[in-house]
């Protein structure tokens, strides 16, 4: 029999489990996978005194402290178990047959070789994230034909191979975006999936941690470009430490083998985006390039406090729009002081000079490089507007929360501000008419929410009508 080389939800396994101490008994198991608690073995065992066979199996619950490391062998192949926490046991006396459970942060669907004990560590690691097909428009399927004098089709020829990739580095990470493929074989047909996937790669092995810390960026990304939740989907591992060998121990291949991470699992089973959000990303690939790629890598950090908020009210499109609004003008917020000073701000500061809520949403404004004139009669007025919706949701002592159409379209006009803006940090070297298509459709859209309800922003940060 194959060995397994996936799992899927409402999967269980049932093995024997392994602790890696020489002498120590195995005991049965069962994984389980569930949306809802992701990864757990549970362990059945005796707990009566002089049952040696269950005494160590009886200590990792009663101390609550099992092996850090773990191995679940069964029919279809070994999988790996690391970083293992209590989960709870109960046991039922005076008969003394207990149920211990065990949740790993790491699954790897492969044995490993080396310390049994050490932490996981791999040189690369592989993720299927929602939009990178969309957005690359990477393939794997190339066809040909060969047609006669008539120029009737005689033959077809589809090659399928691994077609795209873009490379760039991010600090010690090696990245890359390339097309991936698969073949599901049926008795008089075969089908091929095509995906594109992002693979971090560092000259010595990391934790699942740091190389999920570099594909976050780019999830990050995506979320902006799509203006939706961005999830992971998938991860796979590579590394010597997990190969193919003969019966004679010969290594024949080191493939990729599938990951669950504690930290993404929920994530898997998570809706996908809405297709025609994916239909839209706000800026090409072509036009980001790995240029724009490893360049938002790099302000990452300084940028984080605008990133956060920003992404959190992106991932939330049925959440309060007060909330929305909040999210997004605190990125606004953060963004504007990383700016600093543009010209024609001092109309939005105190009488001192000294920067006003408005000031930064102006600030953003200007950075977005757009022309919002469809919408205001001036930047100063709509960065009014926003500031004032802002504060009055935010401070109690503003009194009743402001008109619900009024915060609709601050949230609609901030959520593409800061994805605008997400996009000119990528791509600073860009003006904004070679970053976005000419006329952007989300400002269009923009464009009739305003129209459809009549009103225009006047100097003062008011809704007027038209």
């Amino acid at each position: 029999m194959a060995a397994r080389r996936s799992i899927a939800f409402g999967e269980s396994i049932t093995g024997m489990l392994i602790d890696g101490i020489d002498d120590t008994p195995y005991v049965a198991a069962t994984l389980h996978l569930q949306e809802t608690t992701g990864v757990q073995i549970e362990v059945p065992y005796i707990d009566i005194p002089g049952t040696s066979q269950f005494d160590g199996t009886a200590q990792w619950f009663e101390s609550e402290q099992p092996p850090r490391n773990l191995l679940l062998t069964s029919l279809e192949g070994d999988i790996s178990l690391f970083d293992c926490d209590y989960s709870g046991h109960t046991v039922n006396y005076p008969r003394g047959v207990g149920l211990g459970k065990v949740m790993p942060s790491s699954l790897v669907l492969h044995r490993r070789d080396g310390d049994f004990d050490a932490p996981l560590k791999v040189k690369e690691l592989r993720s299927h994230i929602d939009g990178l097909i969309e957005w690359t428009h990477f393939g794997a399927i190339k066809r040909t034909s060969d047609t006669d004098d008539k120029n009737l089709v005689k033959k077809v020829i589809i090659e399928v191979s691994s077609l795209n990739e873009t490379t760039w580095r991010q600090g010690a990470a090696n990245m890359r975006l390339g097309s991936d493929w698969n073949l599901n074989p049926a008795p008089n047909s075969v089908t091929v999936n095509e995906t594109v996937s992002l693979t971090s790669s560092f000259e010595e092995p990391q934790s699942i941690g740091v190389h999920l810390e570099e594909h976050r960026k780019v999830a990050a990304l995506l979320s902006f470009i799509f203006g939706c939740a961005i999830y992971f989907r998938r991860h796979d591992v590579r590394d010597p430490q997990f190969s193919g060998k003969t019966l004679s121990g010969r290594v024949v291949e080191s493939p990729f083998y599938q990951l669950i991470s504690r930290s993404t699992v929920k994530e898997h089973a998570k809706p996908g985006p809405p297709r025609a959000g994916l239909d839209r990303p706000l800026a090409e690939f072509k036009t980001l390039d790995s240029k724009g790629l490893e360049q938002w890598a790099r302000e990452y950090d300084k940028w984080d406090r605008f990133i956060h908020p920003a992404i959190s009210a992106l991932n939330r499109p049925g959440a309060i729009l007060e909330n929305l609004v909040v999210n997004a003008a605190m990125s606004m917020e953060a963004a504007g002081s990383l700016l600093g000073q543009v010209s024609g701000e001092a109309v939005t500061c105190r009488g001192s000079g000294k920067p006003t809520t408005a000031t930064y949403m102006y600030r953003c404004l200007i950075e977005a490089g757009w022309d919002w004139s469809a919408v205001c009669k001036s930047i100063a007025g709509l960065a009014r507007a926003i500031a004032n919706n802002y504060n009055t949701i935010k401070h109690f002592d503003r009194g009743r929360f402001p008109d619900p159409t009024e915060t609709y379209l601050v949230s609609s006009i901030t959520a593409l501000i800061v994805r605008m803006l997400a996009m000119r940090v990528a791509r600073s070297d860009q003006s904004a008419a070679d970053l976005f298509d000419q006329p952007i459709a989300e400002f269009e859209r923009l464009k009739g929410e305003f129209r459809a309800n009549g009103l225009i922003v006047d100097d003062t940060g008011s809704f007027v009508t038209r």
